[in-house]
């Protein structure tokens, strides 16, 4: 009979600990990252006795553990108590971060304790019983994260750097109007506009307070980053920010280099005077030329050099003009036997100053985003380039191919012109004002259909971008840019491209003209990519000495080492294209003069190797521009050679009956070489795949791209 009593008193005890005596629902709000996300806790005792001394347990929140008021509750009776949970910029790149989150409250019931999970609402909004509450947090416009650089790599890492929480940013415009951010317990923050700024014009300034750092971090040197920093809120993309501060007892100072132009020729920098683009600077070591390295400021964003022997080194700093040299001059060109500090920036400022305020210039140029393809659209980019200080005004006028049909122009906001207004419709294409302060650009895409029938592959777009200044413009020789685009089936979005074609008649190239690439990358990944790393090796046929850097499509720095070249788009959040296909493209343009004595036949080569983030890079094919004779570009043509593809080892051509060929693989090797004889041209057994052929006839030359299947 007890162990009866006993079993029986165990399952009631049982069944009643397993009841819901509390009713505990948690709802989440969306958020941003850098910010929060909101929390709503609703708890009812659904008992018949009163429930006291009531403890919330939520680790992911602020508050991880606090007593709500009322702590004690009678039967039937509710509160509602709020939390958050801060949100870090991990993972942001997708444009979204989605999350889950789960609570519990703790009690005393009739002397016992309890615990209740909460109730999470799903991701279709459902109550979901003892089970998480899913969150989406999102990518804000302008966000960032301030840290200590443990590894001093001058980039933030998950896991391995510690951020600082509650640093402030104290933000202002040119008009007067300020307000402050700070991090959040993440160590990331975000600024929008407050809602009275919103008609408020002009770019803001970002200053990091280094005053509101825990003391022992007041006085740590900025080794990532820039501070003052711009940020440009009209831009609709997101972009992130880092902050990267080292320890105080690392052994290393650094060396900031900058260009400003010097209107009062006073040799220092005064607050209204800007950044000139552009500019080399060379860093040597010791007096040693073998340290040397080059870094250019692109846009005009600062460059930082570390120096790892402080107090000791000797650095020489040289600066050089290879875009202006025309129009400015460096009032001091270099900084002699600098010795830098320990946890110290060195600021180095270069005063430039101009030779005539009548110089003014204003540039256009043109390049393919997307190609051609029957049934799909093309992109193009067009960029307007105020390549000296001063306002640039005037018209744009672009002139597309009659086979193509404009369907939007879209500005850097993401806005669509034509629909707006600001772009007038013309026969053939349209026009856009333009205003664009010193140095700056402005930068349109322009997509356009592709009819499916009347279009063949191989078939060549013509796009013509022109400029009408009314301002003052001395150089009306880039006012003009045509694209000549063919049309294509499918294709590699990472590529190199000459704007001639492969193939230069070699009476139309003087040893004043320049070879014009364009290096165009997309991101195909799922996510943004943070940063984008470009490298490419110039042909020897090349002279380095006159690269110089036409336009990019995003803010950039890069590095040139002989004949090796290294762009570096930093915090670029290249949309991945699955997200947004016009968003992930990017390109650069440069123009560089081959050698003297270059000669019909002289193949020169161009690739590059496109690094996303830290991924493997993307290798493009090799792009060959090949100098020719008039003559051969009637008489050699892929056309007059079949088959193509070539499926097995003999070449028939219709023009040529005598000859030699050289074939190439896409790396620049010669792999074969042989004579045509009776029209023919009988190969070796290679293998499948794609190579370049050189034809030789009656003083002729062409190349041609070569399918072996």
């Amino acid at each position: 009979m007890k162990i009866c009593n006993f079993l029986i008193a165990l399952l009631f005890t049982l069944f009643a600990t397993a009841q819901n005596e509390l009713d505990f629902d948690m709802d989440v709000s969306t958020g941003t990252v850098g910010g929060y996300i909101n929390i709503t806790y609703t708890i009812t005792n659904i008992s018949t006795d009163p429930i006291s001394n009531l403890v919330i347990d939520h680790p992911d929140a602020v508050i991880n553990s606090f007593t709500p008021t009322p702590s004690t509750l009678t039967p039937g009776a509710s509160l509602t108590a709020t939390g958050k949970i801060a949100i870090g910029g991990e993972g942001a790149s997708l444009g979204v971060i989605f999350g889950s989150t789960q609570a519990s409250i703790n009690g005393l019931l009739n002397g016992n304790s309890i615990t209740e999970l909460s109730d999470g609402q799903g991701p279709n909004g459902f109550r979901v019983e003892d089970g998480p509450s899913f969150y989406q947090a999102f990518e804000p416009h302008r966000y960032g994260v301030i840290y200590i650089d443990v590894d001093l790599n001058g980039r933030y890492d998950f896991g391995i750097d510690n951020t600082i929480v509650g640093a402030v940013i104290n933000i202002g415009d040119q008009n007067g109007n300020t307000f402050s951010v700070s991090t959040n317990e993440t160590g990331w923050w975000n600024a929008d506009i407050p809602p009275n700024f919103i008609n408020t014009a002009g770019d803001f300034i970002g200053i990091v307070d280094q005053n509101s750092f825990p003391v022992a971090m007041t006085n740590y040197p900025l080794v990532a980053g820039t501070s003052p920093f711009p940020l440009a809120f009209p831009l609709a993309a997101s972009i992130q920010y880092e902050h990267g501060y080292a320890d105080g007892n690392t052994n290393f100072g650094l060396m900031r280099a900058t260009a400003f132009l010097d209107e009062n020729n006073n040799g220092s920098r005064d607050v209204t005077e800007i950044d000139v683009p552009y500019t080399n600077f060379e860093f040597i070591a010791n007096n040693d030329p073998t340290t040397s390295i080059i870094l250019n400021n692109g846009t005009g964003l600062p460059v930082v050099k570390s120096d790892i022997d402080p107090g000791t080194q000797l650095n020489d700093i040289n600066a050089t003009l290879g875009r202006f040299n025309n129009f400015y001059n460096i009032a001091t060109s270099s900084f002699d036997d600098i010795m830098t500090t320990n946890g110290v920036t060195t600021e180095l400022e270069f005063a430039v100053i101009e030779n005539s305020t009548s110089n003014r210039d204003t540039a256009v140029y043109l390049a393919s985003n997307t190609p051609p393809n029957p049934g799909f659209d093309s992109v193009a980019s067009i960029v307007i380039d105020n390549t000296l200080n001063g306002v640039a005004t005037g018209t744009l006028q672009f002139t597309n191919d009659s086979r193509a049909t404009i369907l939007s122009v879209i500005d850097r906001n993401s806005t669509d012109l034509l629909t707006n207004g600001t772009a007038t419709t013309i026969a053939g294409g349209f026009t856009i004002p333009y205003n664009i302060n010193n140095f700056g650009q402005q930068r349109f895409r322009v997509n356009m259909s592709t009819p499916i029938n009347g279009v063949q592959i191989g078939d060549t777009f013509t796009h013509i971008a022109s400029i009408n200044p009314s301002s003052t413009d001395n150089d009306v020789s880039n006012n003009t840019a045509t694209l000549n685009v063919d049309v294509v089936a499918s294709y590699d979005p990472n590529d190199v491209t000459e704007i001639r074609g492969e193939t230069i008649p070699i009476n139309t190239f003087s040893n004043t003209d320049y070879l014009e690439y364009t290096i165009r990358f997309q991101n195909l990944g799922t996510a943004s990519a943070q940063f984008v790393r470009v490298l490419s090796t110039l042909d020897p046929q090349l002279d380095p000495a006159t690269f110089e850097m036409i336009t990019a499509s995003h803010n950039f720095t890069y590095t040139k080492n002989a004949n090796d070249l290294d762009w570096f788009f930093d915090h670029i959040q290249l949309a991945p294209e699955v997200n947004d296909p016009e968003a992930s493209n990017g390109f650069i343009r440069y123009r560089i003069k081959p050698l003297p004595g270059f000669a019909v036949g002289d193949l020169i080569a161009a690739s590059a190797s496109i690094f996303f983030d830290y991924n493997p890079p993307v290798i493009t094919e090799t792009w060959f521009t090949t100098f020719d004779v008039p003559a051969s570009l009637d008489d050699i043509k892929t056309g007059a050679i079949y088959p193509i593809p070539l499926k097995g080892n003999t070449l028939f051509f219709e023009n040529i009956a005598t000859g030699k060929a050289q074939l190439y693989a896409l790396d620049g090797k010669e792999v074969w070489h042989g004579d045509i004889s009776n029209s023919q041209l009988i190969l070796n057994a290679i293998d499948s795949g794609f190579y370049i052929l050189k034809v030789y006839s009656e003083g002729k030359v062409a190349s041609i791209k070569l399918l072996k299947e």
